[in-house]
């Protein structure tokens, strides 16, 4: 594992060397479902970055939600118009306004990325015995109680219910 700065908090620490094993481990299946779509790391970005706003995004507004020039993000939301995993439209109040939104295909992919980070996890729990289990939902009930306090509008990586981690 890579070393961490030390003045990085210990709290920080301890919650980043929990919860990298678990990403690390779904690092190869991330890659594999990322690579399906060839997409540069910029439209990659995109996705996320319109999949997390829940809405169409001005060329402008996604280009500095992603650091690129607006001539770059059109270029690389163009060749993911052509690709079917975005769609572009104008606004229905300023017809010179140009909306990016992700497309049905645009969604599957976010998914898809998705459910490989949920394999990862699946096959951590799956070898947990009931008292870890036990455990792990506790810790995870906190977790969850902060990050909804201290994250404003968490994105979540699935639209499904958490089911119950106690069984």
């Amino acid at each position: 594992m890579h070393e961490l700065p030390t003045d990085i908090d210990a709290l920080a620490t301890d919650l980043i060397g929990a919860i990298f094993p678990l990403f690390k481990d779904s690092q190869s299946e991330v890659m594999a479902a990322t690579a399906e779509f060839d997409l540069t790391f910029s439209q990659l970005r995109m996705l996320f970055v319109l999949d997390r706003a829940g809405a169409d995004l001005a060329v402008n507004e996604l280009a500095d939600r992603v650091s690129l020039s607006m001539a770059a993000a059109g270029r690389a939301a163009d060749g993911m118009v052509r690709s079917g995993l975005l769609f572009r439209r104008e606004d229905v109040e300023d017809r010179r306004v140009k909306r990016i939104g992700l497309t049905p295909a645009g969604s599957q992919a976010i998914e898809k990325i998705g459910a490989a980070r949920r394999l990862a996890a699946q096959r951590f729990v799956s070898a947990l015995n009931d008292l870890e289990r036990e455990a792990l939902a506790s810790a995870l009930a906190t977790l969850g109680a902060l990050t909804r306090a201290h994250i404003p509008n968490p994105c979540m990586p699935f639209s499904t219910p958490p089911s119950d981690t106690s069984a």
